[in-house]
């Protein structure tokens, strides 16, 4: 049975994780579209439910089952499908679960249409649509189906989409999978090797979303600075992109230290489309620590790396993930981290603890530091990255800066919020006829987490 040949049925996206998760999530949701399925809020009852699941710590795990049991709540009958990071790590414990009808891996998701069109046709033959309570035990008539095959070098899954719901930003994922083996981490299990998208292909879904309206494109992957099309790196790459006709900004995501070059630190320098806006995973301060994760670098060169944008765009904004509870991590090692952080003109951190990963060299270390430490650790960053956020913030009151509207809500007296180059989000009041606008506010006041300011002008562009 084809979908085409059906009417009315409906299909919700959950994506659990990253940027590069959430570009593929919308991605899934078009083909679905594109295959006649309605697609609908993830909380509505939907024939088909599939959750873009995480698997970089047993968090995201959790979550991502956490997000099939509501769906199946909600609607015992749906066909549910996990797909994603942890999908593709271990099929069998999603296949396991009394819930999921289907499991697909990264390279498959392009097929969830189809694979789901099927299932829902099979139900349908078996009189399952017409059951208002599915068993949720281990004995349902119908089994899990797995559809997980080995990432390859040469198999990339492109995913293309025109427009990202409910965003003024669109995400755009130019590379895919890791070739360096972080003791801690599971994702070259779970995205493959590193390889990139085609040149051509980036440019020409650039040029698609700018058409769309979208006036700030984000580069995601899981190494994008590792990205080499036939040649072309990222700084190529980038020059490239800033022809692109109505793009006004590109803005880079998550960027490891050893690919921040000096090539492509004067390209960020030199190019003003290019936001002011750097994330540079730090992890840790130590360098015992960092030896020990694999991390290829000491903290001093990680320094010496950052500062070669930071000294130069002295008003960016710079973000980092940092690790707490490595096993091993000591009293000295955490202060380690702290002085570092300190020292650096971080903007904000992305504070996680330690979740030990089945198959990774560091799952093999007896932890060494209690839960309760951790997250005595954890409340210790957060409290210094909110520290610096609000001084980042602070400094820029009286000043005038440029924000992209990203959205509106006339129930809160016409609050809006946009986002800076510099990544500061800042509410004002104004028109949700300003959304996906440019314009120059000055920053007027700043409060614990929350920036406010007024509208000078509407941008010319």
């Amino acid at each position: 049975m084809s979908v085409h040949d059906e009417s009315h049925r409906t299909a919700a996206v959950m994506t659990v994780g990253c940027k590069l998760n959430q570009y593929e999530g919308e991605g899934i949701a078009e083909l679905l579209e594109n295959d006649g399925f309605d697609i609908v809020p993830f909380s509505e009852t939907a024939d088909v439910y599939v959750v873009n699941t995480c698997t970089v710590t047993m968090r995201s795990d959790y979550r991502s089952r956490q997000m099939l049991r509501r769906a199946s709540r909600i609607n015992p009958s749906a066909v549910l499908i996990a797909t994603g990071c942890y999908a593709q790590r271990e099929p069998e414990r999603l296949a396991e679960m009394p819930e999921v009808d289907l499991v697909v891996g990264n390279s498959d998701k392009a097929a969830i249409p189809q694979l789901a069109a099927e299932h829902l046709a099979l139900k349908a033959q078996q009189g399952e649509t017409e059951l208002s309570q599915r068993p949720i035990s281990p004995e349902r008539a119908h089994p899990s189906r797995t559809v997980v095959r080995p990432l390859t070098v040469d198999h990339f899954e492109p995913l293309d989409i025109v427009r990202f719901r409910g965003h003024t930003r669109a995400f755009l994922k130019i590379q895919e999978g890791c070739d360096r083996r972080c003791s801690y981490c599971a994702v070259p299990d779970a995205r493959g090797p590193s390889r990139s998208r085609p040149l051509a292909e980036v440019l020409t879904q650039t040029r698609t979303l700018a058409e769309n309206g979208y006036r700030e494109v984000v580069l995601t992957g899981v190494h994008i600075g590792a990205y080499d099309s036939d040649g072309v790196r990222l700084s190529h790459l980038l020059r490239k992109l800033v022809t692109v006709d109505g793009l006004d900004r590109i803005r880079l995501g998550s960027i490891e230290p050893l690919e921040l070059t000096t090539e492509l630190a004067d390209t960020i320098v030199e190019l003003d489309t290019v936001c002011d806006h750097l994330h540079v995973p730090l992890q840790s301060g130590s360098d015992d620590i960092l030896a020990a994760m694999r991390r290829g670098h000491s903290a001093s060169e990680y320094e010496e790396i950052v500062r070669r944008v930071t000294d130069r765009l002295p008003h960016a904004g710079l973000g980092a993930d940092v690790m707490v509870g490595f096993p091993g991590e000591t009293e000295a090692d955490f202060s380690a981290t702290i002085d570092l952080i300190e020292r650096l003109p971080f903007t904000y951190l992305h504070v996680f603890a330690y979740s030990p990963r089945s198959g990774t060299p560091a799952a093999e270390i007896t932890e060494s530091l209690s839960g309760v430490r951790k997250k005595e650790r954890s409340r210790t960053l957060k409290e210094l990255s909110a520290q610096k956020s609000l001084a980042f913030r602070t400094a820029l009151v009286g000043s005038e800066i440029e924000i992209l509207v990203e959205k509106g809500d006339q129930s809160t007296g016409n609050l809006l919020t946009g986002l800076s180059d510099s990544y500061v989000r800042v509410e004002l009041t104004g028109p949700e006829s300003l959304k996906n606008h440019f314009v120059r506010v000055l920053v007027e006041s700043v409060d614990g987490g929350r920036t406010r300011g007024t509208m000078i002008r509407d941008s010319a562009r």
